[in-house]
């Protein structure tokens, strides 16, 4: 081999070493990099008592341990000291004032709301709720969260779980999929009506927030949550004669006076919200409801809200004076603190039709700067000339809306328009699935209590038990979604079949189930029938889900399903949105009206449809959306709770 060559191989191998050492530096650079970064971002971390904090892109979403334990308690407790007599008194730990009367009640960590859990987008909770009401099994349902990953922790006793048992701790582990305004409250029964319920607020990155040009600051003291509240335990309010005049005032957060129109001014406090001259603030309105669950007019003295999302699902803003919430709702607006610094009402009312009372709230906006202890103003001493520009958003469809001299500011939910474009496989003339559901009362007489139990029948009774699709819900025996095979077959009806125990009675209650295939399209139409002495609405809850509204009308007068189906296969009974409709999981069905709406069955599962109003929640309006098949549905942890009936042997102490 010549010396030439010789030194070409030389110099080929010196640059093939210092090419690959060239390499090898940039990886060892860039794994360095971001072993800086893994190394410097704070990492999950179980131990974090609050989540509360600015979200970023880039973080690490936290795992966030809360606890929840549900007790007996009661207003102004040895905890409130001397309030109302010492102002400052009324504000201690565990102090719970409501609106000055004492009485029991249910809470959450001694508190009225509960806790308000407010985490970034994608955190991990783990909540441990902890029971020590005696003699009550709760659930916590976390609304506005679909659970894709965790069907289980949904909170419904006997579909997605057992109740947690008095004296014994459950908890609840899941990802905050779902920005926005949401509530969490108990499941069963009249525990939420009692207390046991709080606002969930789930933030987004600027980035990923398509309203954060909208304000300057999203305070976490600027959370409202408010209920109905009345002068005793729900389950005696559910046994008076007329339970309609038993909601005594609107409590915002835990806080009103029991008259605030009149001359007997009790000194229970009220909630104060403290805005900066010139910001705009990004205010967050939950609903949780109460007895009637009356929907109730939302306010502020001298100030245009400009709403901005629905139910956590962010919609093309609206400004408005006022805004009408139906139980279950939420409602983010945008203040802007452009008035002469004062205080101001801040007002919540029930629809008149609704309560046979004049049933209020308020709080107080309060600008930085303010006299202390002024008296606030009110809308009649407005500065803002409001007039003609003044406007309702309804969150439903009245006779108002289809009526031009009437409608003048009134803003009605097809008014509203998404953010976003529905999705494409939804904007389809025709879907994979289309269910009618109708729901109405049907007026049963009779002699004999036992065909009727849970009405309380006795000799000759006339009493309207509620329906959907002639069937009366009532719970199984065991969680559907982990113990289906234990559950009685006879209990279960589905599509209009009538189990063969209903044949020759004439009310059918049974665990009303309708099977959905996984990933089909689905519309559904809710067709309120009327009657039942009442010509309130209906408000409807989908759990694990949001719907597009796609159309929503009020019929003139009770309308039979047939017709029903025969006026919407003419195209005559509703007008579609399949462009941009609004997205909620909380719907207001108008009084002999209807409501259009339109999901994908993407979620496996079992999933309840219920109505918000306490009595019809327990009492028959319910159906149960079973989704996909025993395999589509993540597997429950290990060693998940198990309930059921127990039957003794056959042959036992005989």
């Amino acid at each position: 081999m010549g010396a030439r060559d010789r030194t070409s191989r030389v110099t080929y191998t010196a640059m093939s070493f210092r090419s690959t050492a060239f390499r090898a530096s940039i990886f060892f650079g860039l794994a360095t990099v971001v072993a800086a970064i893994l190394w410097f971002t704070p990492p999950p971390h179980p131990d974090f008592a609050s989540c509360e904090r600015p979200c970023k892109e880039l973080d690490w979403p936290m795992i966030c341990r809360i606890k929840l334990t549900l007790e007996v308690y009661q207003t102004f407790s040895r905890s409130c000291g001397n309030c109302p007599h010492n102002a400052s008194d009324c504000f201690r730990k565990f102090c719970v004032t409501a609106d000055g009367f004492q009485r029991g009640l249910l809470t959450a960590n001694r508190q009225m709301p509960g806790p308000v859990i407010q985490v970034c987008e994608n955190d991990i909770l783990l909540v441990d709720v902890v029971n020590r009401v005696p003699g009550q099994g709760f659930g916590i349902h976390w609304r506005g969260q679909p659970q894709k990953e965790t069907p289980v922790m949904d909170g419904v006793p006997m579909v997605t779980q057992c109740p947690i048992p008095s004296s014994t701790t459950f908890q609840y582990k899941f990802r905050a999929s779902r920005a926005g305004t949401h509530l969490w409250h108990a499941q069963t029964g009249v525990q939420l009506t009692d207390g046991i319920f709080g606002a969930l607020i789930v933030r987004q990155s600027a980035g990923r927030d398509p309203h954060f040009k909208e304000y300057d600051v999203d305070d976490p003291n600027h959370v409202i949550v408010i209920n109905e509240w009345s002068h005793g335990f729900a389950i005696q309010r559910l046994l008076e004669s007329n339970p309609g005049t038993s909601s005594a005032s609107l409590l915002i957060n835990g806080r009103s006076q029991a008259k605030l129109d009149g001359s007997e001014h009790l000194d229970a406090p009220l909630s104060t919200f403290t805005v900066s001259p010139g910001n705009r603030y990004r205010f967050r309105v939950a609903y949780a409801g109460g007895d009637r669950a009356c929907p109730v007019t939302v306010s502020v003295a001298s100030h245009t809200l400009r709403v901005i999302s629905l139910d956590g699902n962010p919609i093309t803003p609206r400004e408005i004076t006022s805004v009408v919430m139906a139980a279950g709702e939420r409602t983010d607006f945008v203040l802007t603190a452009d008035q002469p610094v004062s205080n101001y009402w801040l007002h919540v009312s029930a629809a008149e039709d609704c309560d046979s009372s004049t049933v209020r709230g308020a709080a107080i906006l309060r600008y930085e700067g303010a006299p202390e202890g002024s008296e606030p103003i009110s809308p009649t001493e407005s500065s803002l000339e409001l007039g003609s520009g003044s406007s309702t958003l309804l969150n439903t469809v009245t006779g108002k809306c289809t009526t031009p001299e009437e409608k003048g500011g009134i803003v009605c939910l097809p008014d509203i328009k998404s953010l976003h474009k529905m999705r494409h496989e939804l904007m389809e003339k025709k879907v994979d699935i289309t269910l009618y559901l109708a729901f109405g009362f049907k007026q049963f007489s009779g002699e004999n209590p036992a065909s009727y139990p849970r009405q309380g029948v006795s000799r000759v009774a006339h009493v309207f038990v509620p329906q959907l699709n002639n069937f009366t819900f009532i719970f199984p025996s065991s969680p559907l979604l982990t113990q289906a095979e234990d559950v009685d077959h006879d209990l279960m009806c589905r599509k209009e079949t009538l189990p063969l125990r209903c044949q020759s009675q004439p009310i059918c209650d049974c665990v009303h189930v309708i099977d959905l295939p996984l990933r089909g399209t689905v519309e559904l139409i809710l067709v309120d029938q009327g009657g039942g002495g009442s010509d309130a609405s209906h408000v409807l809850h989908l759990h694990g889900y949001s719907f597009y509204v796609v159309g929503v009308a009020q019929l003139e007068g009770p309308t039979d399903l047939p017709r029903i189906q025969q006026l919407d296969s003419e195209g005559s009974l509703v007008t579609r949105n399949l462009v941009n409709p609004v997205l909620k999981d909380t719907v207001t069905v108008p009084h002999k009206g209807v409501s259009v709406l339109r999901f994908k069955a993407d979620n496996p599962g079992y999933w309840l449809l219920h109505d918000q109003h306490v009595s019809n929640w327990e009492n028959g309006f319910d159906v149960i959306f079973h989704v996909g098949g025993p395999n589509d549905v993540p597997t429950p942890p290990k060693d998940f709770p198990r309930c059921g009936s127990w039957v003794g042997p056959e042959f036992f102490l005989i």
